[in-house]
């Protein structure tokens, strides 16, 4: 609440400043201010996630989810963010996917995280989402991007904790370096499999591999 209220209030004085033509000294603060507000509720964000991903002690809730629902749905939410970058955004789903019995909550904010990363990292070309049903009937989940690649080096420490690339390119962009750390952790919680295949400026594709978990006994 603390962190929205700044942010409306910042954002009310960006407009009144703007609509004023308050100098340029103001202006140039209020965005600034405006940024690591919106950098602040980022972190913030993260690291609630973070939190509820290692508390062990709170079951998860296990309910059937249809993996091609899911990938339409989140397509849906960044298409308008992939179109401002001019990034051609598809998803595509197996024909015999099957439903998995699983967090739906942990699988979307898991493939939330890959697609924020490669529309970010990724300035032209495609991001594709697929999902498709491996021979347990596990969902296979790929998220490939023609963005900027991940080094050998980097993909050894991509999921470490506040990992930031030492790419210059990466730095154009804000993050915590807790995105794909959070991602690691929920991954674990639902004993699901992650993957990396990346080149230095040609993209990555990242692939998790979610089984159904059993469905807990109401008492």
């Amino acid at each position: 609440t603390p962190v929205a209220i700044a942010e409306g209030n910042i954002s009310n004085a960006i407009f009144v400043s703007n609509r004023e033509k308050a100098s340029k000294i103001i202006s140039t603060s209020l965005a600034q201010a405006h940024d690591q507000v919106l950098f602040l509720a980022s972190m913030i964000n993260d690291l609630a996630t973070l939190s509820r991903a290692e508390r062990t002690d709170v079951a998860l809730e296990i309910t059937p989810v249809d993996p091609r629902q899911l990938i339409h749905a989140m397509a849906r939410d960044y298409e308008a963010q992939a179109a401002t970058k001019k990034l051609k955004l598809t998803v595509s789903a197996a024909a015999d996917v099957q439903t998995i019995n699983t967090s739906e909550l942990y699988v979307h904010e898991i493939l939330q995280n890959f697609v924020t990363n490669s529309i970010k990292y990724t300035k032209t070309g495609s991001v594709i989402i697929h999902v498709r049903s491996n021979k347990m009937g596990d969902a296979v989940f790929s998220i490939a991007d023609t963005g900027i690649g991940l080094s050998k080096a980097d993909q050894k420490r991509v999921f470490d904790k506040f990992f930031r690339s030492e790419d210059y390119r990466t730095r154009e962009s804000s993050g915590t370096g807790l995105g794909l750390y959070v991602t690691a952790k929920l991954a674990h919680r639902l004993n699901a499999q992650i993957s990396i295949e990346s080149e230095l400026n040609k993209g990555s594709t990242f692939t998790v591999t979610i089984p159904s978990l059993p469905t807990p006994k109401k008492h």
